[in-house]
């Protein structure tokens, strides 16, 4: 199952995420993942990496099964406080805020914000970006009740209230597979073309040194003087 898992990740990568060789390998991992034991953290990051995928093309309730059941194995294996449990608790919220349920996704958003904060600091990019995800969400959920509330009570058009709801960007949907599969970018924008070629300079000038020879050792005058005395007295001897 492992072998597959890669080859899925591989396929992904080369071919594309809605590829027909990738749709065929999932195949190939669903009836890998069937016949094996299910409740294992592996299957944790396999329904992850489904989900994400039926999140892309706007599957959102066939994505938070997956999601739902990555999120317990993760608890289950990991703990309740560890990041894998906060990655899997955003990605069920962002989930169920596409699909409208801003008060659901506000309270799984916390529960990642709460992890976050314990495990990483309130001055954490993570943290951070977390906050502003509730806050987003918080103001959704209160125009959403808002609204509700007014036509309960008469007060409003019949027409439902205009959701916001941001549909998932490839680009978006990439980073998070990468997150969950532990796949990191160092960004080098900020290296200057000269502290490249200095770089490459410096590697070079040591490989060079470590294949030169090394340089014969010059004797002092007392070694030379020695050797000559030595030579003398067996030409002598003889």
């Amino acid at each position: 199952m492992a072998y597959q898992q890669k080859a899925v990740l591989m396929s992904e990568r080369v071919n594309g995420i809605d590829h027909p060789y990738t749709i065929t390998e999932y195949t190939h991992l669903a009836l890998y993942c069937f016949a094996n034991n299910q409740n294992h953290p592996e299957i944790a990051l396999l329904d992850s990496n489904i989900s994400l995928i039926l999140h892309a093309v706007g599957e959102y309730e066939l994505s938070l099964r997956f999601l739902e059941k990555a999120r317990d194995l993760n608890k289950k294996y990991y703990g309740d406080k560890s990041l894998k449990v906060a990655v899997s608790f955003h990605l069920v919220a962002r989930t169920q805020s596409c699909m409208g349920d801003f008060r659901a996704a506000l309270n799984n958003e916390k529960e990642t914000y709460a992890i976050y904060k314990q495990q990483l600091g309130e001055s954490h990019e993570k943290t951070r970006e977390s906050s502003d995800c509730l806050r987003h969400l918080t103001t959704q959920a209160v125009v959403l009740q808002k609204k509700m509330n007014e036509l309960y009570t008469g007060k409003g058009s019949a027409a439902m209230p205009p959701i916001q709801i941001q549909p998932p960007s490839m680009g978006s949907v990439l980073d998070m597979l990468n997150v969950i599969n532990g796949i990191l970018f160092v960004q080098i924008s900020h290296i200057s073309q000269q502290d490249i070629e200095n770089f490459k300079a410096e590697i070079e000038k040591r490989q060079l040194k470590d294949s030169s020879p090394a340089p014969l050792e010059e004797k002092t005058e007392n070694e030379v003087a020695s050797d000559s005395e030595k030579k003398k007295l067996v030409e002598e001897s003889s």
